[in-house]
């Protein structure tokens, strides 16, 4: 993969993210907070198709939003690929605070299922320690399969 696929993949990815940890709008007794809740969803869906769309242009293999992957093994590949993708980037790259939160709450629903604790959560100051971080959950993933078997 190029540095321009790359820097493009890594766009699109926390876009994708930001899009899904905004909370799905429910209608309430606040109609103005509703309506402002589903012209920000929406606006980052838009935000996200465009970038999805033009990556997928100039691109192959083309991108395919990331199903939810509840299983420890398929999330450590998944942490794993997000590892090797922001290794790539030049440390200027934004860090992907909205990929990470997307991959804490994953890694909750797994650690949840599993009747594990929590994973400690970090705040990365860049995208080199974003992509250990990714490293680390990918660790804690083969920890919960090793502890399992």
């Amino acid at each position: 993969m190029t540095a321009d696929q790359a820097a493009a993949l890594a766009a699109l990815v926390e876009l994708e993210a930001r899009w899904e940890n905004l909370p799905k709008s429910e209608m309430r007794d606040d109609l103005r907070a509703s309506v402002q809740g589903l012209r920000a969803k929406q606006s980052a869906y838009d935000a996200y198709h465009a970038k999805l769309v033009a990556y997928n242009r100039l691109y192959r293999p083309a991108h395919e939003a990331e199903i939810v992957v509840t299983a420890p093994a398929r999330f450590a590949v998944w942490c794993r690929k997000m590892r090797d993708l922001f290794r790539q980037l030049e440390p200027q790259t934004p860090c992907p605070v909205h990929l990470l939160e997307k991959t804490y709450r994953s890694a909750d629903r797994i650690g949840a299922r599993l009747g594990r604790d929590s994973v400690t959560r970090t705040i990365p100051v860049d995208v080199r320690a974003a992509a250990q971080e990714f490293g680390a959950l990918a660790g804690w993933c083969e920890e919960l399969q090793t502890a399992a078997l």
